[in-house]
């Protein structure tokens, strides 16, 4: 079923709203190469706090509080406690409205200052996109990646990753500035003559 993207995520903020978790398919390509849209797909849990039940997903089984425990480590500079609510933490991939524009887009933590979010997609390389704790809606706990398969935000082979593709982005960000550098100066093609068929 085809939906328009508005009415869609305003029934996925409802959802959350409610306080039910939420299994939302990954589209477009600013989180690249990690999560594939139209392969991909998330599992996301309401802001609010959660009871202390398990998740069962198709593939795998979520518990909320061990996801939550696990986001309760690492230095206080690294993440915005509060009461009621989720741990957001710094590599978190969260789903939020844009101050701006007011779309919602789910992308990853990059930074946090206080109730300050600086986000950026994995796969964009443009400057930081600015929100606040209140902007967001949902916070990943697993779902699929790399084009389906499964991962649980708390596991260490998840955690390795988005560590991983968070510090190198400046090494990705050069790469990416030289690649482009030798496409455009040092291009290879065929060279267009003006040849004379024989005759």
């Amino acid at each position: 079923m085809i939906q328009d993207n508005d009415i869609y995520y305003d029934e996925v903020c409802r959802e959350l709203n409610v306080g039910k978790v939420i299994k939302l398919p990954v589209n477009g390509i600013s989180m690249h190469p990690i999560l594939k849209g139209g392969e991909d797909y998330v599992i996301l849990t309401p802001v609010r706090k959660p009871d202390d039940v398990a998740l069962e997903d198709d593939r795998m089984s979520l518990n909320l509080l061990r996801h939550e425990r696990h986001s309760d480590r690492g230095r206080p500079t690294n993440h915005t406690r509060g009461d009621g609510r989720l741990t957001l933490r710094r590599r978190d991939i969260v789903l939020f409205r844009h101050e701006q524009s007011g779309d919602i887009k789910l992308h990853r933590i990059v930074h946090v200052w206080g109730t300050l979010l600086l986000i950026r997609g994995d796969g964009n390389y443009g400057p930081y996109e600015r929100a606040t704790v209140s902007d967001v809606l949902g916070v990943v706990i697993g779902g699929t990646c790399f084009g389906g398969h499964p991962f649980k935000a708390y596991s260490f082979g998840w955690c390795f990753i988005s560590r991983f593709w968070t510090t190198t982005y400046r090494v990705r960000l050069w790469w990416l500035l030289l690649c482009r550098f030798f496409k455009k100066h040092f291009r290879t093609g065929k060279v267009e003559t003006d040849a004379v068929p024989v005759k």
